[in-house]
């Protein structure tokens, strides 16, 4: 038995990796001889430079640079060499992720996203000449001001003061200036990686969809949404087009604006960057199942993500696809989506915490029950 096992990380319990070692253990406890691939995914937050380093060479390099809250964070990243270009792959999160703050800090108001333009910054001076930015588990919800700030564009106030960071000091925003923006970014192509295609405003924008998680009030998402919606007034002028409403644009609290209406970045989602490194449709042609992981398994995650995604590729070639989650959604419809079936690790009553303390042998205890039921 042939076994393409792409996994994805459980937040706060395992790895992308972590998981995929506890399924192969069970798998292997009941059939040793099953031949096991292993493809860590992600789709463009937090872990997606481990899933890459996971599938291609590649060489680290750690920055120093502003965290959401302005402390210096020690953010990785990557340089690959592919076909003698310099390609850099910079995960947005290790810069201004909520992962990096606890829940009592957060606040969209102010945190930015100006550690993201700083390694942007870090790969053109390293000579890279194709950038990849994963922009997904950003705390952030400032239109990706501040990238475009440490990139050397200036916001100002009427009082011709240079605006301060975040979200809430959009409201203040008089004119903006291009002047300083880095010319090295017209002779390099930017590919943004996200997993939402969210609009930048409304009810379905940046605000109103993840203020929310990231500690803002109803009061508060009124405020982000109406200052987005500012800056994208004064940006159309002089950009001659208005990005608002491009799919994706939202995403990141709105960083995926910066980068498509400012930065002229290519927005793909961010399952296909690690797809197309890890060959996972080369490797999908002759198994005989796949099996793929989910924290929790919901209709937003047969919209898109990941295992959705994994799934799809599956039923291209014929193969079944089976997710393991932590929790389902109840009255999801697997067959739409092309998931044969789905199973949650939890085997008896038991705490959030407890699950997520013990998801390593709950993952592999899984893995064992699938392979028993096949061998039937």
């Amino acid at each position: 038995m042939k076994i393409l096992l792409a996994t994805n990380f459980l937040k706060g319990s395992l790895s992308a990796i972590e998981a995929a070692e506890c399924l192969k253990k069970g798998i292997l406890s009941v059939k040793s001889d099953s031949e096991i691939i292993i493809i860590p995914i992600a789709d463009g937050g937090d872990g997606t430079i481990q899933a890459i380093k996971h599938c291609t060479e590649y060489t680290e390099h750690i920055s120093s640079v502003k965290g959401p809250l302005e402390k210096t964070v020690n953010a990785k990243w990557l340089i690959l060499n592919r076909d003698n270009e310099k390609v850099a792959i910079i995960e947005g999160a290790q810069a201004n992720g909520l992962s990096i703050l606890k829940p009592s800090e957060y606040n969209p108001l102010i945190t930015t996203s100006y550690g993201i333009g700083q390694l942007v910054v870090e790969a053109l001076d390293k000579g890279c000449s194709k950038i990849y930015v994963t922009i997904g588990g950003s705390s952030t919800n400032d239109g990706g001001s501040g990238i475009l700030q440490a990139l050397g564009v200036s916001f100002k106030d009427k009082n011709n003061n240079e605006l301060s960071y975040g979200g809430g000091a959009l409201e203040n925003l008089h004119s903006i200036n291009f002047d300083g923006l880095d010319k090295r970014l017209k002779n390099i192509r930017l590919i943004v990686a996200c997993d939402v295609d969210n609009p930048l405003c409304g009810k379905n924008g940046a605000s109103a969809i993840y203020g929310p998680q990231k500690g803002a009030s109803l009061d508060i998402v009124r405020q982000l949404d109406k200052n987005l919606g500012h800056l994208a007034d004064l940006v159309a002028p002089i950009t001659k087009e208005d990005f608002r409403d491009f799919p994706g644009v939202g995403a990141a609290g709105g960083i995926g604006f910066a980068f498509k209406a400012i930065l002229e970045a290519d927005l793909i989602p961010g399952f296909e960057l690690v797809a197309e490194l890890s060959q996972m449709e080369t490797k999908m042609k002759g198994v005989n199942l796949v099996i793929t992981t989910e924290g929790r398994l919901d209709s937003q995650s047969l919209s898109g993500k990941a295992p959705y995604q994994v799934a799809k590729l599956a039923k291209k070639y014929n193969v079944p696809t089976i997710v393991i989650a932590g929790s389902i959604e109840r009255g999801l419809d697997l067959k739409k989506a092309n998931i044969t079936s789905a199973f949650s690790i939890v085997d008896e009553p038991m705490s959030l915490e407890e699950a997520m303390k013990n998801a390593g042998i709950l993952m592999e205890n899984t893995g064992k029950q699938i392979i028993n039921l096949l061998l039937l």
